[in-house]
């Protein structure tokens, strides 16, 4: 999908409408997967123009929530077209959620990461660090200090003194802080919370019973479930991805692969069932993501072909 072809220099739209045609031909863009340098500077330029990161901010938020719109107070016409505007912005989401499988997550999330680690300045002064292959949405207003766990894991140190509550969701679950530094991981198999310090409470559903979790305790949930409880593990061992470490513990051989590929610069398969290998109990660099594969191939009796654009497969060698 090619950039949207705006001359940021042309005059201005006779109308904010106009403008905001513009910026949902933007987040299209942006949402595509086919960003470039070229169409990054020309998007930028159109930004910095008088009005237009107001009403893109605006658009954004509106294809993010894609919820019941409130009632409108222009005239019928005006209202009818903005209508229909909507139902086709609606349609382009849906069109490219299908061609682009990461198009909903890049408009959902306000932070988010490849194959690196990055570090996030909240607005209240709070720290966040996420993961590889992570995402967050900020939603902090005057009642509460939110932040949505899209993909991934992120570690949280909680600024102290705000009347507001801090909460992480994840999944139609909770995890509030006490007053804490704690990670959050969010993949296919549900939800953990690991607490470095302090204490929160941990719930599977909005409005659902709490568990409470103090420093080296963790708990775990499925959507729909309850919260269970996890073996403690000691507080320097929570999060050690922050200091470059990949720490496995009893963990299966498919999901040791997913863990290392997180890292990866292209994408990592499984081919074959891996289920019957004996669990693993290692340590890796992160930053050295294709030793760290071989090195558990090599410990886990696995062969892995390396193929152009940074492919690896990883399947069980049967010369062993």
């Amino acid at each position: 999908m090619s950039p949207p072809h705006i001359d940021p220099l042309s005059p201005p739209p006779a109308s904010t409408d106009s403008v905001a045609v513009q910026a949902q031909a933007w987040i299209a863009w942006l949402a595509s997967g086919t960003v470039d340098d070229i169409g990054m500077q020309a998007f930028e330029r159109w930004l910095a123009a008088p009005g237009h990161r107001r009403v893109f901010e605006r658009e954004r938020q509106l294809w993010r929530s894609l919820g019941p719109r409130p009632k409108a107070t222009l005239a019928p016409t005006r209202r009818r077209a903005r209508v229909r505007r909507w139902s086709l912005a609606a349609a382009a989401v849906l069109a490219l959620a299908w061609v682009a499988p990461d198009a909903w997550l890049r408009l959902q999330s306000d932070h988010r990461t490849g194959t690196g680690i990055a570090e996030v300045a909240l607005p209240d002064g709070s720290r966040a660090v996420l993961d590889a292959d992570s995402a967050i949405a900020v939603q902090f207003d005057g009642q509460v200090r939110r932040i949505a766990l899209l993909r991934g894991r992120a570690w949280f140190q909680v600024a102290p003194g705000q009347p507001q509550r801090f909460e992480v969701r994840a999944q139609g679950g909770v995890v509030e802080d006490i007053s804490t530094a704690f990670a959050v991981s969010s993949d296919a198999t549900g939800v953990q919370a690991d607490v470095e310090q302090g204490q929160v409470r941990v719930a599977a559903s909005e409005g659902g019973g709490w568990t409470w979790l103090q420093a080296g305790q963790r708990a775990a949930f499925a959507p729909g479930g309850r919260v269970q409880r996890l073996a403690d593990q000691a507080p320097d061992r929570i999060a050690a991805w922050r200091q470059g470490e990949l720490l496995l513990d009893e963990v299966g051989v498919a999901e040791a692969v997913q863990r290392i590929g997180r890292y990866r610069r292209g994408p990592t398969f499984v081919r074959g069932d891996l289920s019957q290998l004996p669990a693993i109990n290692a340590a890796f660099r992160i930053d050295r993501p294709e030793q760290a594969l071989d090195a558990l191939a090599g410990s886990a009796g696995l062969r892995v072909t390396r193929l152009p654009m940074g492919v690896a497969i990883v399947q069980v060698d049967a010369r062993k």
